[in-house]
C-alpha cells in the first residue's frame, strides 16, 4: 500500500510551484546563455583558446553537483540557489554546440514536444495513488547501464542505433520525471515543518526537474534529427 505521509495541500502547493519556479528560471538561463554564446561566436573562441573546455566543464558540473549536496546541510536557502544558477550557466555552455548541428526550428520543436511531454508526466506524479518507488530506482538503474554500455560501446568502437539509444533513454527518463516529483511530498516530511529547510528542498528539486526536462528534450532532440536524417 501507499503510505500517506503527506504534507498538507497548501505547504505541498507552494513547494512544488517554488521548484517549478526556479526550474524554469534554470531552463531560461541555460537557453540565454546558449544563445549569448552562439550569436556572439564566444563558444568558438572558447574551442580555440580552450580545446578542454568541454572536459573542464563537466569536471566543473560535477564539483557543483556535489557543492550543491553539501549546501543541503551547510548553507542557506540564498547559497543553494546561487550555486543552481551557476549550475545553469555552465550548462547553458556545454550545449551551445546544439545550435551547431540542429536548425532552431527543430531545436523549438523539442523544446515545445519536451515542455508538453513534461507536463503530462508532471500530472501523473501528482495525482496517481501508485507508489512510484520501485519504478523509478528501476529506472535510474536501467540509465546507469545505458550510460556504462554506450561508454562501452565508444571504448571499443561498436557503433549502436542512436533512436534505439534515444528511445531507451526517454522512457527511463519518464518514469524518473514522475518518481521524482512524487517522492517531493516525502522529502517535505523529512523537513519537520522546518520553512528554511523546505525551500532548500524545493530548489533541491528544481534542480532534479531541471535535469530531468533537459534529458527528456535531448532524447526527444535526438529523435528528431534522426527522423531528419
Amino acid at each position: 500500500m501507499y503510505e500517506n505521509t503527506y504534507y498538507p495541500q497548501e505547504t505541498l502547493r507552494k513547494a512544488l510551484t517554488t521548484s517549478f519556479v526556479w526550474m524554469a528560471l534554470g531552463l531560461l538561463v541555460t537557453a540565454a546563455t546558449s544563445y549569448l554564446c552562439y550569436s556572439t561566436g564566444w563558444y568558438l573562441w572558447m574551442l580555440t583558446s580552450m580545446p578542454m573546455i568541454g572536459l573542464l566543464l563537466f569536471i566543473v558540473q560535477i564539483g557543483l553537483v556535489f557543492a550543491f549536496q553539501s549546501a543541503m546541510q551547510r548553507s542557506t536557502a540564498t547559497g543553494i540557489k546561487v550555486l543552481f544558477m551557476v549550475y545553469a550557466v555552465t550548462f547553458g555552455i556545454s550545449l551551445t554546440s546544439l545550435f551547431y548541428t540542429n536548425s532552431q526550428a527543430q531545436l523549438t520543436a523539442a523544446f515545445l514536444i519536451s515542455a508538453v511531454y513534461f507536463i503530462c508526466l508532471a500530472f501523473i506524479g501528482l495525482t496517481t495513488k501508485k507508489n512510484l518507488n520501485s519504478i523509478g530506482m528501476i529506472c535510474v538503474i536501467g540509465l546507469t547501464v545505458l550510460i556504462i554500455s554506450q561508454a562501452v560501446m565508444l571504448l571499443f568502437g561498436v557503433s549502436f542505433d542512436t533512436r534505439m539509444i534515444s528511445i531507451v533513454g526517454l522512457l527511463l527518463f519518464t518514469g524518473i520525471t514522475a518518481w521524482d516529483i512524487q517522492r517531493m511530498n516525502k522529502i517535505l516530511y523529512l523537513s519537520n515543518g522546518d520553512v528554511v529547510s523546505q525551500e532548500k528542498i524545493a530548489i533541491y528539486m528544481a534542480l532534479e526537474l531541471y535535469l530531468d526536462f533537459l534529458n527528456i528534450f535531448l532524447y526527444i532532440l535526438r529523435l528528431l534529427g534522426y527522423n531528419r536524417d
